[in-house]
């Protein structure tokens, strides 16, 4: 990954939707050029893909929690990660080192369901213990992706 490849990164961080030809204007190549290198940086894995960021509260999800998740002795990982794929309120999910196994970041429309959402996780999903924090604010200008080096 050369200087190029990271302007186009940095562009694609700062808008996802920017065409082609204004990408090739902003970093200084032809259009056929960076069509190139745009589509080597996708086949390569560095662009997984484009997204939309969505508000949760526009949504009607205005209640987001960090939920740490430590599994029962025995509970295969490979199960509960599938179910938690399957469960819509979960917006991310990540393996730990430390106490904890799992975090989860879920979306939900009430603490009512947040709190059935623990329930289910402790009951059916092989949960030991949780803790869970709620996300007041996200600072602004997060998340964002980390800048290649």
């Amino acid at each position: 990954m050369d200087q190029i490849d990271r302007d186009i990164l940095g562009e694609l961080q700062h808008d996802g939707r920017i065409t082609a030809t204004d990408l090739a204007k902003r970093i200084g190549l032809s259009l056929s050029a960076t069509s190139d290198r745009l589509r080597q940086l996708i086949h390569s894995g560095v662009v997984r893909r484009f997204t939309a960021v969505v508000d949760p509260a526009s949504i009607g999800r205005p209640i987001e929690a960090l939920v740490d998740v430590r599994l029962a002795p025995g509970v295969p990982q490979h199960k509960v990660d599938t179910d938690y794929l399957a469960m819509p309120m979960v917006t991310d999910a990540m393996h730990l080192t430390g106490r904890f196994d799992v975090q989860l970041r879920v979306a939900a429309r009430d603490v009512a369901e947040l709190d059935a959402l623990l329930i289910e996780i402790k009951e059916q999903h092989g949960a030991e213990e949780t803790n869970t924090r709620l996300i007041l604010r996200t600072l602004a200008g997060f998340p964002r992706a980390p800048e290649p080096v």
